[in-house]
């Protein structure tokens, strides 16, 4: 929706003036830092020249585009527990947040706190609230509205776009993003079963998982930025509104290098790359920000004492899916 709006060559501008890389706007599982998060829908928002910008791309945002981390929370059996999922795993999400859910009076309040409000954020605020009322449509049916909505964020003289929009009053200039529904409604079965995804699948699609923060954090936007083929510190620090020497000192405290820790993470996610079958080596290399497979293979063998071919990946038959890597 988004390249239908401003055009594909708008959007990878407006990455590109955050210095991260147009691809990861395909990758569902991929931590993208906030602030560059809030920048690129402000920028994009300006080209259009429309208010209701975020709350547009919102709409045309169902659970299952927020990835797997979606269709955990999205596959518990009552909106309660779907609710509670979602507190307890926003992480995998987006680093810094909290969700909440918080009474007041007979409603039952859902609240997303972002961790970063000293950037200009309203268009990537607005963008969060259709998204969570499709999720609470999962478990109240396709007509049901909220009783209010919550937006981070005073009102503007524009606001009235964004009310007309919505089904329900909002709310401005709360310290959260939320959705009000009566209490009664956490109660609610999910209508449709969907695939269970459990919190064991998402935790191994997180290739840093075994981080806590700020070092998840930091080693999210160094792979990150591996994928466009960039290994130096100074710039993982500079998207990461730190430091260099901050940085390795960050690093240093856990008895890591930065060096170690793009080993690290080009170990484990070359491993959860290699699982896949079809990927030739050559696909997992340039993945990994490699130019050449064979530079990555002396590293992997480097790193795991074998070969990648040695380590699950399935080479395509020629003609089938890509060049023979043997």
């Amino acid at each position: 929706m988004v390249i239908d709006a401003v055009g594909e060559l708008v959007l990878q501008r407006a990455f590109q003036a955050h210095d991260i890389g147009f691809g990861a706007a395909e990758k569902t599982n991929l931590f993208v830092p906030h602030t560059a998060m809030l920048g690129i829908f402000e920028r994009t928002a300006r080209h259009v020249g429309a208010r209701d910008f975020g709350l547009r791309v919102g709409e045309r945002m169902p659970y299952p585009s927020y990835g797997p981390w979606a269709q955990y929370c999205g596959s518990a059996p009552t909106l309660g527990e779907a609710i509670n999922r979602m507190c307890d795993a926003v992480h995998f999400q987006q680093a810094g947040a909290v969700v909440t859910l918080e009474r007041e009076g007979g409603h039952a309040v859902l609240r997303h706190y972002a961790h970063t409000l000293n950037v200009p954020h309203r268009q990537h605020s607005d963008h969060l609230l259709f998204p969570l009322l499709h999720f609470a449509r999962l478990y109240l049916g396709t007509e049901w509205r909220p009783a209010w909505f919550e937006l981070n964020y005073p009102r503007d003289a524009d606001a009235g776009e964004i009310e007309s929009r919505l089904p329900a009053p909002v709310r401005f200039g709360t310290r959260a993003i939320g959705i009000a529904m009566p209490a009664t409604a956490l109660t609610a079965p999910r209508i449709a079963p969907d695939r269970a995804v459990t919190f064991a699948e998402i935790k191994s699609e997180d290739p840093v998982q075994f981080f806590n923060e700020p070092l998840r954090s930091i080693a999210a936007l160094a792979m990150l930025r591996l994928m466009e083929g960039k290994t130096d510190i100074d710039g993982t620090a500079q998207l990461a509104g730190i430091s260099a020497r901050t940085l390795q000192r960050s690093l240093s405290d856990e008895g890591l290098s930065y060096r170690a820790l793009l080993d690290h993470i080009r170990t484990r996610r070359a491993k959860q790359l290699l699982d896949q079958p079809g990927l030739t080596v050559t696909q997992v290399a340039l993945a990994l920000g490699y130019s050449e497979h064979a530079n990555f293979t002396r590293a992997f063998t480097r790193w795991t004492g074998q070969s990648p071919l040695h380590s699950g990946c399935k080479t395509p038959r020629r003609g089938h899916g890509g060049p023979d890597t043997r």
